[in-house]
């Protein structure tokens, strides 16, 4: 019995992202987990908090959505087999990875509001998150801009409802950032401009995509041509032979 799933996995090649995926999860816990130590210990850390975000309410089931995102982050690897946009794709979060621990070094930011107590199931994501995470690496958010290449890597595969339900979830993860009070509400276009950008520069150009389709048209082209010039050969030569046996039964 076969379950639905969403995505196309391609199974039997399913292993060969792998390095990639180990190699970058492990680049971004080091750098991020260096980044949040090396500010903690700084004495020049601002704020960057506007004073109606004291609006923005703490919703704790949001906590949910927001840890969603390393389910996508290591499922991202896997969806596509095609090399060249898994290379993009590694490319782009190393990018994203780099630009921001560079922005926490020259611009330290801290989170200033208190998280209210919460329990349950919900009080231990949050006591996970706090094991891995501290009230520092703020601006661009690093969160936001790993959404933004995670919207670009699973939007061209999903399909239908799941696609619109994926929508849904990414902007509630988008959402997130700001209810589990995780960042303030700077930290969120400066993530999202840094992911687009690194969209931007890592698109492959015109020029390149052209080449890399030009094999597969030629042969296509070729074996077009073949099959048009052997019918187009076949009828001419009928034709003729056809008038030179009426003519030498004139004769």
């Amino acid at each position: 019995m076969r379950l639905p799933i969403p995505f196309p996995i391609p199974w039997p090649e399913a292993w060969r992202p792998l390095p990639c995926a180990v190699a970058t999860s492990t680049a971004y816990a080091a750098l991020y987990t260096a980044s949040n130590h090396m500010t903690s210990l700084r004495t020049d850390v601002g704020a960057g908090v506007f004073a109606w975000e004291r609006g923005i309410p703490f919703v704790d089931w949001t906590v949910v959505p927001y840890l969603s995102i390393c389910v996508f982050f290591a499922l991202s690897f896997f969806i596509d087999a095609d090399a060249g946009r898994l290379r993009r794709h590694v490319l782009r979060l190393l990018l994203v990875l780099i630009v921001s621990v560079l922005c926490y070094a020259a611009f330290p930011l801290r989170f200033t509001f208190e998280r209210p107590p919460t329990d349950g199931v919900i009080g231990l994501m949050f006591d996970l998150l706090g094991h891995c995470d501290m009230p520092y690496n703020r601006a661009p958010s690093l969160h936001i801009g790993v959404l933004v290449l995670m919207w670009a890597r699973f939007s061209p595969v999903a399909r239908g409802g799941w696609a619109l339900a994926l929508h849904a979830w990414f902007a509630l993860i988008g959402v997130s950032v700001l209810t589990t009070y995780q960042h303030h509400v700077l930290d969120v276009p400066a993530g999202a401009a840094l992911g687009i950008a690194a969209i931007l520069l890592t698109m492959p150009s015109r020029r390149a995509m052209h080449a890399g389709h030009a094999p597969r048209g030629s042969v296509t082209a070729s074996r077009t041509e073949g099959r048009i010039g052997g019918r187009t050969e076949g009828r001419t030569e009928g034709r003729p032979g056809s008038h030179t046996r009426g003519e030498t039964a004139r004769a």
